[in-house]
């Protein structure tokens, strides 16, 4: 499973620097994205009702898909628990970055070290929440048990680390890249991280889709703050950086 993992990140990797390196590095695309905030108000409105919906139905979603017998959700919740784990992701991304750096590659290196911040900067948010929010895992049957400041990590449920590490680098690949199939397939994989932290019982719904919009933030916040747009009307120079 890990050496599948690390061929799929790695695979992943090549495939979003060699379709950039086809794309004209203006376009109007990048330019709106830009000028878009980091935070959109119907964005955070829609995960915070989403969140607060779940959080009435975590027992009843709970029971509805943890399956332990069913053998596709198993094989479906192995890959997806690795796709978000950083056990994996971080030491991949790493490599890649380290790689691309001494290959002189700054198309495998920019893909690689952005996602790397990304994943971390996501990792470590949810760390800090989780100990302050210090909610229980499904294993105690009760979805509003909290102990806020609970410094025992493992214990703790709010967040999904999994799912906020998985769509942070799903946001950070997508970002490099135009297209809806792209966006689609890295969407999917972060999604299933998701699924598999419910299926195992590790995480309430709750958990996952709160987790979802952190991890797609920490993206946008890394992405914005590095992203330089060079326009050249008529051998004139503009560059903005965030």
């Amino acid at each position: 499973m890990r050496v599948r993992l690390t061929i799929l990140l790695l695979g992943s990797l090549l495939a979003v620097q060699s379709v950039q390196a086809q794309q004209p590095k203006i376009d109007s695309a990048t330019i709106a994205r830009a000028n878009k905030p980091i935070l959109r108000t119907g964005e955070v409105l829609a995960v915070l009702a989403t969140t607060g919906l779940a959080f009435a139905f975590d027992q009843q979603l709970r029971n509805t898909i943890h399956d332990p017998t069913d053998r596709f959700g198993r094989t479906a919740s192995d890959i997806g628990n690795a796709l978000g784990n950083g056990v994996y992701v971080y030491p991949t991304l790493l490599v890649a970055s380290v790689a691309g750096k001494a290959v002189g590659s700054q198309k495998l290196y920019g893909v690689s070290s952005r996602a790397l911040k990304s994943t971390l900067l996501a990792g470590a948010g949810a760390i800090v929440l989780k100990t302050i929010v210090g909610r229980e895992r499904p294993g105690t049957d009760n979805a509003f048990k909290f102990h806020p400041f609970n410094v025992k990590d493992k214990t703790n449920s709010f967040p999904s680390g999994h799912t906020v590490v998985s769509f942070a680098l799903a946001t950070s690949f997508a970002r490099e890249i135009k297209g809806t199939w792209d966006d689609l397939f890295f969407y999917s994989l972060a999604t299933l991280t998701a699924y598999a932290r419910m299926h195992d019982d590790r995480h309430w719904m709750s958990d996952v889709v709160f987790g979802a919009g952190m991890g797609i933030l920490s993206a946008r916040f890394v992405h914005r703050r590095e992203s330089k747009i060079l326009i050249k009307p008529k051998g004139l120079g503009l560059s903005l950086e965030f």
